[in-house]
């Protein structure tokens, strides 16, 4: 790689580890408060895995730079997960007038059912990555991402298929989020340089194409409607991506998360864990 590429690189492994960090401790949030005792056990165990992910991913680039890195010592804006990520969905989290989750079940469950496809186009892109170190740990990954999904998805067609009650919600909650799951494929900066090198097997605009043909079905089975009309250069979204996650960017939900999870942490910076 040149300095360029490796940079570009570099960027893409801190996003992606970033997003399973901040998702994974979001879903942390819902143990105890969760509609049944099963999905407390179920959302807590899904976030483990999820900050188990990052501390993987946050390892590789240790691996590729030689620079150890610790996410409590990092500053909001140097994180580049994307948005959609980092809204509180959990009761006592939810921010009054936030455009996340507003403390709403529906919403937890929608967004993990867009970010698990998402994660599983991303995923499958890196599996075939010329990196072979990351390329050997996405394996790993995958299988554990797999029970995610399936998970997600039948909620999601639990939601969709049940009452009135649960079929509104789910469909406030698509409302609320579409803006934000399509910030999930808001691109890299250099992303061009990955795909033309190999580390990337596929762009995040033919990433979101992919993710679009796999909701296709499950909305036209649920009789949903999908904000996107497939053309002869793909899906083109009727709404507008909400961006700026990839580059630092974030909301004021997210400053109020840092400054928890990093709280205890800032209190003495030297102390040994």
């Amino acid at each position: 790689m040149n300095l360029e590429t490796r940079a570009a690189f570099e960027r893409y492994l801190m996003a992606m580890a970033d997003d399973e960090l901040v998702i994974g401790y979001r879903d942390t949030e819902w143990t105890g408060v969760a509609p049944m005792l099963e999905e407390d056990i179920a959302f807590s165990s899904i976030g483990q895995d999820e900050v188990g992910h990052a501390r993987l991913f946050y390892s590789l680039l240790h691996d590729l730079t030689g620079t150890q890195i610790d996410y409590r010592a990092r500053r909001p804006d140097e994180y580049l997960h994307a948005q959609l990520v980092e809204h509180a969905s959990a009761p006592r989290y939810a921010a009054e007038g936030e455009h996340g989750g507003g403390g709403d079940w529906a919403y937890a469950l929608v967004r993990r059912y867009l970010y698990d496809l998402f994660d599983a186009e991303r995923l499958e892109s890196l599996r075939l990555t010329a990196w072979e170190p990351l390329a050997s740990s996405v394996d790993k990954v995958r299988r554990e991402e797999k029970y995610h999904l399936q998970h997600a998805q039948t909620w999601f067609d639990r939601l969709a298929g049940g009452g009135a009650d649960g079929r509104s919600r789910l469909e406030r909650a698509l409302a609320t989020i579409w803006p934000d799951a399509f910030g999930l494929f808001e691109p890299v900066e250099g992303e061009e340089a990955l795909v033309a090198e190999g580390l990337l097997a596929v762009s995040s605009r033919d990433m979101r194409d992919r993710w679009f043909d796999r909701l296709a079905p499950v909305f036209a089975r649920h009789g949903l409607s999908l904000p996107a009309q497939r053309g002869d250069d793909g899906w083109q979204p009727s709404v507008e991506p909400r961006l700026g996650g990839r580059q630092g960017r974030h909301t004021a939900a997210w400053g109020q998360m840092w400054d928890e999870m990093t709280s205890v942490y800032r209190l003495d910076p030297a102390a040994v864990w």
